[in-house]
C-alpha cells in the first residue's frame, strides 16, 4: 500500500512540475504576442516626425487621428498633433508636419484651411515619407445632425471648390494604385469646378486681365503726359553760325 502512494505521489508531483512547465510556456508565448502586437501597432507612440512612422503603417495605409494646431503656409502644411489609440498625458506631444498629398494649394486654399481646418480633427492616411513631411490622404471630421461623424476630404474639397488643383505626381505614387484612384477622384474634383467656372485658372485670368488693363492706362497716361509736356516747352530761337 506504502508503495502505491509513493507512487501516485510522484506522478502527482509530476503532473504538478509539467502544469507548471505549460503554463510558464503559455505565459512566454504571450508575453512575446502582446510584446509583437506593441511593437506592431504603438498604441502609446505620439508620432512628432515623419521617422516616428513605421514603414509599415505606410504599406497597410493604417489611418492615424490628430488635431490640426496651425497651417504652415510654406508647403501649405497641416502641423497635426497625433493622437495615440491610448494616450498618457506623461508623454509629450508634437506637429508632425502633414501635406494634403497629390493636391497644390493655393493661396486662397491656404486661407480656408486656416478658417476650416485649423482647430478640428482629423484623420490621416499617410501615402508617402519623406525627410521634413508626410505625404497623406487626409479627411475632416465634422458633426452631422444623427451624432455620427461626418469625413470630408480635404483634398478633393479644395479642388472642387478651386482652391487648389492635382499636383503632377511622380514616382513611387504613380505605380501605387491605391494612390491612383484618389488622384482620379481629384481629377473629378478639377473637371467639376472648372465646369463651374470654380478652377485655379478662372481665379487667375480675372487678376491677369485687371493687371493688363492697369498698365496699359498707365502706358496711355504716360503718353499724354509726354505730348502735353511736349507742347508746352517753349521753341528756342535759332542760332546762325557763319
Amino acid at each position: 500500500m506504502d508503495q502505491v502512494s509513493n507512487v501516485f505521489n510522484g506522478f502527482t508531483n509530476i503532473m504538478d512540475q509539467n502544469i507548471r512547465g505549460v503554463q510558464l510556456g503559455c505565459y512566454s508565448v504571450a508575453l512575446v504576442g502582446l510584446t509583437v502586437a506593441m511593437r506592431k501597432v504603438r498604441p502609446f507612440s505620439k508620432f512628432k516626425a515623419p521617422s516616428d512612422i513605421p514603414n509599415h503603417f505606410v504599406k497597410e495605409r493604417r489611418e492615424l487621428t490628430g488635431l490640426v494646431k496651425r497651417i504652415e503656409p510654406d508647403g501649405a502644411l497641416l502641423m497635426v498633433q497625433h493622437k495615440p489609440l491610448v494616450n498618457i498625458p506623461l508623454i509629450p506631444s508634437g506637429q508632425l508636419p502633414v501635406k494634403i498629398t497629390g493636391v497644390n494649394v493655393t493661396g486662397l486654399g491656404i486661407s480656408w484651411l486656416q478658417t476650416v481646418v485649423v482647430g478640428s480633427e482629423v484623420k490621416f492616411v499617410p501615402i508617402l515619407k519623406g525627410r521634413n513631411l508626410v505625404e497623406c490622404e487626409v479627411l475632416l471630421v465634422q458633426p452631422s445632425k444623427d451624432k455620427q461623424p461626418r469625413l470630408v476630404n480635404v483634398g478633393e474639397r479644395l479642388v472642387k471648390v478651386g482652391f487648389g488643383f492635382p499636383a503632377t505626381i511622380e514616382k513611387p505614387l504613380v505605380e501605387n494604385r491605391k494612390f491612383l484612384s484618389y488622384y482620379s477622384r481629384l481629377q473629378s474634383a478639377e473637371l467639376y469646378a472648372n465646369k463651374r467656372k470654380l478652377g485655379f485658372k478662372y481665379y487667375t485670368l480675372p487678376i491677369e486681365k485687371a493687371l493688363y488693363s492697369l498698365l496699359n492706362y498707365l502706358y496711355s497716361t504716360f503718353l499724354h503726359t509726354i505730348e502735353q509736356t511736349v507742347r508746352i516747352i517753349p521753341k528756342l530761337p535759332t542760332i546762325y553760325t557763319a
